[in-house]
């Protein structure tokens, strides 16, 4: 998955947030180590076993056809952090768009009413993202809103909506006050938690790291992710050293040799954009450093490997809590690349934003579908009681939601990823389906 890097420094966690990747020779899966794994289905070159992603999208939605536009539409609220010098996915409300077309033209709208999405964007500021809450909070019309890749006045926007108690359907966020939104759902992960997998994956699919270096940008809350890493490390008795660089550096070979990389067993490059992991694997090339590596998925990328000489390394591991492009057992990759194909974006396909955004709003429609054809009327509260009831999978999502397990957390409806090898170029095969923490872990007091 694809992600686009931009100046606004959250993106570093945003994007190592859904997915990461590990290289070298020692990553090779071991079956020793795996009897308490918590997946769905594991094994090298697994296939989706008990895990039926979301293919049929009018089927989930529960209709088909055209929507009637002699009825009258029904709004949803969509808002992204875009039009600033921060943005950080504005393709994002492109995905949002491609859901409604999908809706209105292939899945009968809702229950026969056509989608009308009500967009707001936030581009720099507290106060922009003030007034996105409010025009939510003040249309009657609307009764749930579809957020996008925001950490600009996440709380002001949600305090404006908490009186009204509409919903907030989020993909992946980063921010804590997100997961506590009494009303919010967090489907595919939040950044402070869906990083633990990692620590069961290594746990189980490398025994034999004992120590990990960590070396990450030193840009705002970007300790944070990478402390989850840690934190889920030592939780197995594995040593961990965490070594942040200034990002603006042209040369970071020294921090790269502060961080003991050449000593480690096992090197995590928590950079969140391409130029920032290219610089990591420059460095790591420059002193001669041939510690396996674990890296954000921005490092999937043309930046990365011109570093490579032009092709990034087969063997990489993935985890991921979308579907991973490449999959072969995934039959939800075609039917996405279809949609997007059909609808005049191709590149969406392969853009997890896009993705994202795709499946809230679908999930949204098929919470309202299921309302409408019951008899019933969308409401706030039925609408977050259709939203807290859904368990089975969502679009581009994982096989099962759990919202409000979290007590402290009760937007948070995920905290699992499934792992992949990059087996030739462009082709993962599925190491393990749907992983979870590490059981008995939890985040460090006082992180968040």
């Amino acid at each position: 998955m694809k992600f686009r890097a931009s100046a606004g420094a959250s993106i570093v966690m945003l994007t190592g947030a859904l997915v990461l990747a590990a290289c070298g020779s020692s990553g090779s899966p071991s079956s020793s180590n795996t009897s308490n794994t918590t997946s769905t289905n594991s094994g090298a070159g697994v296939g989706t076993g008990s895990y039926h992603p979301v293919s049929d999208y009018a089927a989930y939605i529960g209709g088909s056809g055209k929507a009637d536009n002699s009825k009258s539409p029904i709004e949803i609220g969509v808002v992204n952090q875009q039009g600033g010098t921060a943005d950080i996915a504005p393709e994002w409300t492109d995905g949002t768009n491609l859901a409604a077309q999908f809706i209105n033209n292939q899945a009968g709208g809702i229950d026969g009413h056509p989608v009308k999405l009500v967009t707001c964007t936030i581009p720099d500021t507290t106060s922009a993202a003030q007034q996105c809450g409010e025009e939510f909070a003040n249309n009657s019309a609307i009764q749930s809103v579809a957020m996008g890749a925001v950490v600009i006045g996440n709380q002001p926007l949600e305090q404006a909506m908490a009186p009204t108690s509409k919903a907030l359907v989020m993909g992946v966020t980063i921010l804590p006050v997100d997961s506590t939104y009494k009303d919010g759902y967090i489907l595919y992960g939040d950044a402070t938690r869906v990083e633990a997998p990692i620590g069961t994956f290594i746990h189980q699919y490398l025994p034999n790291v004992k120590s990990v270096s960590i070396i990450y940008a030193n840009v705002p809350g970007s300790d944070v992710p990478n402390k989850v890493i840690a934190s889920t490390l030592q939780f197995y008795g594995i040593s961990v050293k965490l070594t942040a660089f200034d990002p603006s550096s042209s040369n970071i070979t020294a921090p790269v040799i502060a961080s003991g990389a050449a000593t480690a067993g096992l090197v995590i490059d928590g950079a969140g954009n391409p130029v920032q992991c290219s610089a990591v694997y420059k460095a790591l090339k420059q002193l001669n450093i041939t510690t396996p590596v674990l890296a954000n998925v921005p490092c999937d990328s043309a930046v990365t490997a011109q570093g490579d000489g032009g092709a990034l390394p087969v063997g990489w591991y993935y985890a991921s809590a979308n579907p991973l492009p490449g999959d072969p057992a995934d039959p939800s990759l075609a039917a996405f690349k279809a949609v997007a194909d059909k609808y005049g974006d191709p590149t969406g396909a392969s853009d997890a934003w896009v993705a994202d955004a795709f499946g809230q709003v679908l999930t949204i429609a098929k919470v309202y579908n299921q309302i409408l054809k019951s008899g019933g009327k969308i409401s706030v509260a039925t609408v977050n009681a259709g939203l807290k009831g859904l368990k089975g999978a969502i679009p581009q999502g994982p096989p099962q939601l759990q919202c409000g397990a979290i007590a402290s957390a009760p937007a948070i409806c995920n905290q699992e990823d499934q792992f992949f090898q990059n087996t030739s170029p462009g082709v993962f095969k599925a190491i393990a389906r749907w992983i979870g923490p590490p059981p008995g872990w939890s985040p460090p007091a006082g992180l968040f």
